[in-house]
C-alpha cells in the first residue's frame, strides 16, 4: 500500500474509532497499519486493549460479547467499555495514541472529556468537552456532559444553557414523541398541548420543539418573607425532617414557570405509572430555572448551601391514568419539591401532595433494592412500624425534605383538561449520607 493511501486510511479508521462506530476489524487494522507506520507502542496499546476488554467479556451485553470476539457486526466502542468497566486509565492511553491519527476530534475531545469525568478530573473534563463543542458546536452529548459537570460545580447558569444546548439540537428525533405504542397517559398529554399550543397561535411547525418564556424575572424568585432563621428553626428540629412552605415563589415566577411547564415541549420522560416527566436535558433547564437553584442555595445556606446542586426534574399527571410514583427514597441530601397547578384543579384539598414515611434507608444499596420493588419497600416499612405523614397538594406549596426519607406522591384526583394537570418540580442537593441539621 503506498504511503498516502495508508495515512487516508489511517485517518479514516482512526475517526470511525473515536466515534464508537468500529466494528473490531477495524481496530485490529488500525493496530497492523500503526505499526507498519513505526508506531509499535501505540499499536500494542490498541491490542492490549482489545485484550483487556476480552477479559472482562463475561460483565458485557451478550451483543458485546459477539462484538469483542468479532462475531457480530455491532460496533465496538472499545473507548466507552474500557470506561463502564472500570478502566479509566487504559481508555486514556488508547485515547493518547489516537490523538495524532484523527485530526484532533470533535469526538476524540468528548471522549477524552468521559476518561477524564470517570477519573474525577472535573477541570481536564470541562475543559476536554468544550474543546469537543469548539470543534462540533452540534456535538449534543458533549453539550450534556458538560451541563452536568458545571451544574456540579455550582456554574449553574452556564450549565443549564448547556442542556439548553443539547436539547435543541436533539429536539427533532423527540419532540411530541407520544406516537408508536406510546401509553395513553403521553399520548394525550401531546394531542392536548399541541391544541393549547394552537390556541395561542403557535404555528403547527414550531409546535415540534416550542419553549415558552423561561428568562429570569427582575425580582426574586423564591419569596423574601422565607428567611432562612425561621425556616432553619423549623427544620433543624424536625422529625421526621421535613419542613413545609406555602407561597413558595414570587406571584410573578410561578406564572412564568406555569406558563413554561405549559407551553415547552420538553416532556419526553415516560413513566408506567401514568406521569411523564421533563429534565434539564429534555430542555426544563430555562434561566428562570437556574435562577431559581441559585437562590435557593443562597436563601438558605445552613439547610442548602453546603450540599451542591445535583439535579431538576418536572412531573406531570393525569390524575384519571395516573398511580403516582413508587415509594422510593432518593440518593441526595436535600429535596426541594414544590406544586404549580392552580387550586381549583384539585378537586381533592385533602390529597394530591406527598406521603412522607418518618424512616429512612441508610445503605445505599439496600436503598436501590427496596427503589425497584415496591413489596419489598412495605415490608420494609411495615418491619420498622413506620408512620406516613401526607401533606396535600398547594398550589404554590414547597416541602423541603431530607432526601433519604422514605416518600411518594400522594394519591390525586384534578379535573380534566391540558391546564388541570398536576405538576410538581423536584430538586435534589448534595451527596446521599451528608449531615442535614446544619
Amino acid at each position: 500500500m503506498e504511503q498516502d493511501q495508508a495515512v487516508e486510511l489511517l485517518r479514516r479508521i482512526s475517526f470511525t474509532l473515536v466515534a464508537g462506530k468500529a466494528r473490531l476489524e477495524h481496530w485490529l487494522t488500525y493496530a497492523g497499519l500503526i505499526e507498519q507506520a513505526g508506531e509499535p507502542a501505540a499499536a500494542r496499546t490498541v491490542l492490549e486493549a482489545i485484550s483487556q476488554v476480552r477479559s472482562r467479556s463475561s460483565f458485557l451485553p451478550p451483543d458485546m460479547r459477539l462484538a469483542v470476539s468479532g462475531r457480530s457486526a455491532t460496533p465496538l466502542d472499545l473507548i466507552e467499555i474500557l470506561i463502564e468497566i472500570g478502566e479509566p486509565q487504559a481508555a486514556l492511553k488508547l485515547l493518547q495514541g489516537l490523538k495524532r491519527f484523527c485530526n484532533d476530534s470533535a469526538d476524540l475531545h468528548f471522549q477524552l472529556g468521559t476518561a477524564f469525568a470517570v477519573l474525577g478530573d472535573a477541570r481536564k473534563a470541562i475543559a476536554s468537552f468544550k474543546g469537543a463543542i469548539e470543534r462540533d458546536s452540534a456535538h449534543a452529548d458533549a453539550h450534556l456532559r458538560l451541563g452536568y459537570l458545571l451544574t456540579e460545580k455550582g456554574q449553574i447558569g452556564e450549565g443549564f444553557e448547556h442542556f439548553m444546548a443539547r436539547a435543541q439540537i436533539v429536539s427533532g428525533g423527540n419532540a411530541h414523541d407520544g406516537g408508536g405504542g406510546a401509553p395513553l397517559h403521553k399520548v394525550r398529554h401531546d394531542q392536548e398541548q399541541r391544541e393549547y399550543l394552537s390556541s395561542l397561535g403557535v404555528p403547527a411547525s414550531a409546535e415540534l420543539f416550542h419553549l415558552g418564556d423561561g428568562e429570569r424575572v427582575p425580582g426574586p424568585v423564591v419569596n423574601p418573607a422565607h428567611v432562612e432563621d425561621a425556616v432553619f428553626a423549623r427544620w433543624k428540629d424536625a422529625s421526621p425532617q421535613f419542613v413545609v412552605i406555602d407561597d413558595f415563589l414570587t406571584q410573578p415566577a410561578l406564572e412564568k414557570l406555569r406558563s413554561y411547564c405549559l407551553e415547552s415541549t420538553v416532556w419526553h420522560r415516560i413513566y408506567d405509572a401514568g406521569y411523564i416527566g421533563a429534565t434539564p436535558a429534555d430542555g426544563f433547564a430555562c434561566p428562570l430555572l437556574a435562577q431559581l437553584a441559585e437562590e435557593i442555595i443562597s436563601r438558605w445556606p445552613r439547610i442548602i448551601g453546603a450540599h451542591k446542586f445535583k439535579y431538576l426534574g418536572a412531573f406531570n399527571y393525569d390524575s384519571e391514568l395516573s398511580r403516582g410514583t413508587n415509594i422510593h427514597a432518593d440518593l441526595a441530601a436535600v429535596n426541594v419539591n414544590f406544586y404549580i397547578t392552580p387550586d381549583d384543579a384539585n378537586l381533592n384539598p385533602a390529597s394530591g401532595g406527598i406521603a412522607v414515611w418518618n424512616s429512612t434507608i441508610d445503605s445505599e444499596p439496600l436503598m436501590r433494592q427496596l427503589n425497584g420493588s415496591e413489596t419489598a419497600m412495605r415490608a420494609y416499612l411495615s418491619s420498622r412500624n413506620a408512620v406516613v405523614t401526607t401533606i396535600p397538594h398547594r398550589s404554590n406549596r414547597a416541602v423541603i425534605f431530607k432526601s433519604n426519607l422514605i416518600h411518594k406522591t400522594d394519591d390525586c384526583d384534578f379535573r380534566k383538561g391540558y391546564r388541570n394537570k398536576r405538576i410538581n418540580v423536584s430538586l435534589l442537593f448534595g451527596e446521599y449520607g451528608a449531615s442535614t441539621r446544619g
